[in-house]
């Protein structure tokens, strides 16, 4: 007796709770809809209101099954319309979670070695490698098949030996030759001697480098105010000529240059030309630039 007056005082609690549970979520539904009555309500219908509610109605059991089939459309259309957005939400996750997974190892290889090459492009043509051998040789002031600090402070002094350059930027002059062989090519000793192999693997890391990039070239003005000598800001074809002597090349050799770089034809070249095209000659791989003319003729291709 006291256990089945027990059941009906909690059987009827638990009505009340759904009841108030119910009440409340008809009006709230009931504000955003207004359905035609006596719609069909299914037993899925029953499951969506089952998770919707959290677990306080549901369509199991004689009791929740007849409050289920007596709730207002709304409820039921509100109900379904959620379990749409939830599924629909659900396969996109897995679609997503699919894609993702079926990125086999081949294709991540594929892209791996794609950003690589990108990484890695500047410097690789067999142009650029040729210019970079010719621009080997020229360094290479006593010939020995090897560039050596000895070689670009000779190169130096072949120009301030001209007489045309101040103490001071005489000075700077030789400051920029030892940094630039220092970060090129490192220790400045008579056993540090750069091979042509080696010179184009040390240029070509340079090019690849942002920064090491930017500072191709620093000393391509002190060679044209070496040159300058009658303080124009512009050099002329006798010039040219003596920028090619202090270089080891030949006259001959200035004269077809000159002609090539001298683009509009007015027999002048300027110190931003000058230092625009010397920069050039380092940077770009289009064999169409007349840059690939401002060191000399290229050596013949191996």
């Amino acid at each position: 007796m006291a256990f089945s007056i027990v059941s009906r005082g909690i059987l009827r609690t638990s009505r009340e709770i759904l009841e108030r549970n119910m009440a409340a979520t008809v009006g709230v539904l009931q504000q955003t809809a207004s359905p035609p009555p006596n719609t069909p309500i299914s037993h899925s219908d029953c499951h969506r209101l089952f998770l919707a509610t959290g677990g306080n109605i549901c369509g199991h059991g004689a009791q929740h099954s007849l409050l289920w089939h007596q709730m207002p459309t709304a409820v039921v259309q509100a109900v379904r319309q959620y379990s749409k957005k939830s599924a629909g939400a659900a396969k996109l996750r897995r679609e997503v979670e699919s894609d993702s997974d079926s990125d086999s190892d081949d294709e991540f290889e594929r892209r791996r070695q794609k950003m690589d090459s990108k990484r890695s492009e500047r410097g690789d043509s067999a142009f650029w490698r040729r210019k970079m051998r010719t621009l080997h040789r020229i360094l290479d002031v006593n010939h020995d098949g090897v560039v050596s600090f000895d070689d670009f402070s000779l190169l130096a002094k072949r120009f301030n030996d001209l007489g045309h350059l101040t103490p001071e930027v005489a000075a700077e002059f030789n400051d920029v030759i030892k940094h630039t062989w220092e970060e090129q090519f490192g220790e400045i000793t008579p056993y540090n001697l750069v091979t042509a192999e080696q010179f184009l693997t040390d240029l070509h890391h340079r090019l690849n480098d942002k920064k090491m990039a930017k500072r191709i070239g620093r000393f391509l003005p002190y060679l044209f105010k070496a040159v300058d000598f009658d303080h124009t800001g512009h050099l002329d074809l006798e010039q040219y000529k003596l920028f090619f002597r202090c270089l080891g090349l030949t006259e001959d050799d200035a004269a077809v240059s000159f002609a090539v770089i001298d683009k509009n034809g007015d027999g002048q070249l300027s110190l931003k030309e000058f230092v625009h095209l010397g920069r050039q000659f380092f940077l770009t791989e289009d064999d169409s630039k007349i840059s690939k003319m401002f060191w000399g003729p290229l050596v013949a291709d191996h």
